[in-house]
This record gives C-alpha cells, structure tokens and sequence, in this order.
C-alpha cells in the first residue's frame, strides 16, 4: 500500500508541475504584450482563437482526477475564469484532438465583440480573460474603440488571476480569493 502512496503522489507532483508550466507559458505571452505591443496579430481569425483556447484548455483540466478534490475545483474555477464558460464546457464535450470550429459555430459568432461592449474590459460577459485579451489583440476586435486598453487591462488581470492560482491552498475553496475592478466584484 505504500508504494501506491507513493506513485500517486509522484503523479499528483507531476500533474502540478505540468499545470504551473502551462500556466508560466500563458503568463510569458501576456507579459510580452505588457513589454512590447505586437503591430501584427495572429489571433485574427475567431475559429482560431477558440482553438487555441480549447487545446489550452484541455491540456490545463487533463488527468485532473489524479489532484485532491479542492484542487480539482479550483483548477475548473480557474479554467473558466481563463478562458471562458463556453471553451471550458466544449472541453467535456469534444473528444481530445477532434476539430473543434465546427461544432462549436454559434458560440464562436457569439464571442465577437458589439460596438457597445463596455465590460469586454472586465471580462463581465464570461468570455474568459484570454479570450477577451486575444480577441482585443486580433483584427476582428476593432470593434472595440479602445482595445489596446482592453487588452492591457485584461492581460493584468490575467497575470493577477494566475498568480493567485500558482499561491493556490485549500482554503481558497473555503473562502474564494475576491479582486475588485471598478466597482464590479469577480472571484478566482
């Protein structure tokens, strides 16, 4: 019984690290935006960017089941907090590896920002962060008037929100980790 203790915990430590690289990854393209704003995007077509998001997505919540409860619903707040509602549900309903651009059609139309879209800024919608933050770096998000401000604001919240998650304990499942922006209220 000790060695599988002991396998499992390896295998806990290891789905850890492997989360927090993936994570590290996210948090080095936001603060390249942060450091140097890109001219040209490649997030301008809209099936892309829900690609992307689904494959981070899915490689975020894998093998989920190996970590303790608390960090199992942490890790699903966080994945919906990152990328959105839709990406993160699309993540249960797609097989690994399947196209996902088609299935999906009418959430992606749904993710291009209106001419009067004042909370893009917070993410308010529940696009997700990145979502919004690639979105605002991409050509289809000219509709937003001010989307290099967008995209700075959100690539802060993201480096914010991701380093609450990296200091991540079982009491923020207690007592949920709570930032405020403007006057609205969000949750980790």
């Amino acid at each position: 019984m000790g060695d599988w203790a002991a396998s499992r915990h390896k295998a806990r430590l290891d789905r850890r690290e492997a989360i927090d690289e993936l994570i590290a990854q996210l948090r080095f393209e936001v603060r390249l935006h942060l450091a140097e704003p890109a001219v040209v995007s490649r997030y301008d077509d809209l099936a892309e960017v829900f690609a992307i998001g689904h494959r981070e997505c899915a490689a975020l919540l894998a093998h989920r089941r190996l970590l303790p409860w608390w960090e199992r619903r942490l890790l699903t707040r966080f994945a919906r907090r990152l990328h959105g509602r839709v990406i993160a549900g699309s993540v249960f309903d797609v097989p690994p590896g399947a196209p996902v651009a088609g299935a999906f059609r009418v959430e992606i139309a749904r993710l291009v920002p209106d001419a009067g879209d004042t909370g893009a800024r917070y993410d308010v919608q529940g696009r997700g962060l990145l979502t919004v933050f690639r979105l605002a770096l991409g050509a289809r998000g000219e509709a937003w008037p001010d989307r290099h401000d967008v995209a700075s604001t959100v690539a802060r919240n993201v480096l914010v929100c991701s380093s609450a998650f990296l200091r991540r304990s079982p009491w923020h499942v207690l007592w949920p980790v709570y930032r405020v922006r403007g006057l609205r209220l969000w949750r980790l």
